[in-house]
């Protein structure tokens, strides 16, 4: 309201600064110098206060073509910013990059071992196809000593003769069954071949079935357990467990010295031998086992 009330004021004081110019540049020179206040002023306030000055006509036709050039300046609206030149063809902007998912602050724990057969209607119990394939890559000794406690359901199996490394009576846990291909050519006795696991942590693959029983013989045998292969949890869970293993263990360190592969003595031998036994004894009697990293 401020603003409309003082500029009928300024612009009568500047008309009455033109009505006593001498002439037409003079009046430039007067309005220019006022231009600033006329720009708010409407036209039919700018024609009323010439119109009370009762100014000659040169002078009336010079002011109003001052004011005509000064407001249409004022009034005229803002260009358009021109946009931006388009892109090259092939050379469009690439979406800026999601942000990065905030690393978690503890690593997914590690699936667990299986428990249950992968197959409830199979004939055998086996763990599930792929759990095998990552299983049998390299010997894992601590995930054998697991699959085959006293607790787990897989299917055991049992030579019934020495068939290359694996014993007479030698325990095993089967993990796939390959039956012999409907019209195809047959190879071996035709009754089909098994993948099985044994005590040491390696897998024995395309074995005969005929060369396996699921009855249990009195004494049954196992694959020796490589003590260097037993993780350091798992080591020290066999010993502060069983006296057996414990035991065991001390006198395995006194006859090998520290050795562990390689040439060592027939006491060393006997002591590594006894040391395996105990960890097998205590594992099929049910003692409890830390859970390995599985495969």
């Amino acid at each position: 309201m401020g603003g409309r009330g003082r500029t009928p004021v300024r612009l009568s004081r500047s008309l009455s600064r033109i009505a006593l110019a001498g002439n037409t540049r003079q009046v430039s020179v007067v309005f220019a110098q006022d231009a600033v206040g006329f720009a708010a002023a409407s036209a039919r306030s700018a024609l009323a206060a010439v119109a009370r000055l009762a100014l000659p006509p040169v002078r009336v036709a010079a002011l109003l073509a001052l004011l005509s050039c000064g407001g249409g300046a004022a009034n005229e609206a803002p260009a358009p910013a021109s946009p931006a030149p388009p892109s090259p063809a092939g050379h469009a902007e690439a979406p800026a990059p999601a942000p990065a998912a905030a690393a978690p602050s503890e690593q997914a724990p590690a699936a667990a071992l299986p428990t249950a057969c992968a197959d409830k209607n199979a004939d055998l119990c086996t763990p599930a196809p792929g759990f095998v394939e990552r299983l049998c890559e390299k010997p894992h000794q601590d995930v054998a000593l697991a699959l085959l406690a006293k607790a787990t359901p897989f299917t055991r199996l049992y030579l019934k003769g020495r068939v290359d490394e694996l014993a007479f009576d030698e325990e095993v846990l089967a993990l796939r069954f390959h039956g012999q291909p409907k019209g195809g050519m047959i190879v071996g006795s035709g009754n089909g071949t098994y993948d099985v696991l044994r005590w040491d942590g390696s897998c024995a693959l395309g074995m005969e079935a005929e060369v396996f029983t699921r009855s249990r013989p009195p004494r049954p045998r196992a694959a020796r357990v490589k003590w260097h292969r037993v993780g350091d949890a798992m080591q020290n869970a066999l010993i502060g467990a069983s006296d057996s293993v414990k035991r065991a263990h001390a006198r395995r360190g006194k006859e090998c010295k520290g050795a562990m592969t390689g040439d060592v003595s027939a006491a060393c031998e006997k002591a590594d031998t006894a040391l395996a036994d105990a960890i097998v004894e205590y594992v099929r009697g049910g003692g409890p086992l830390p859970a390995p990293e599985p495969p």
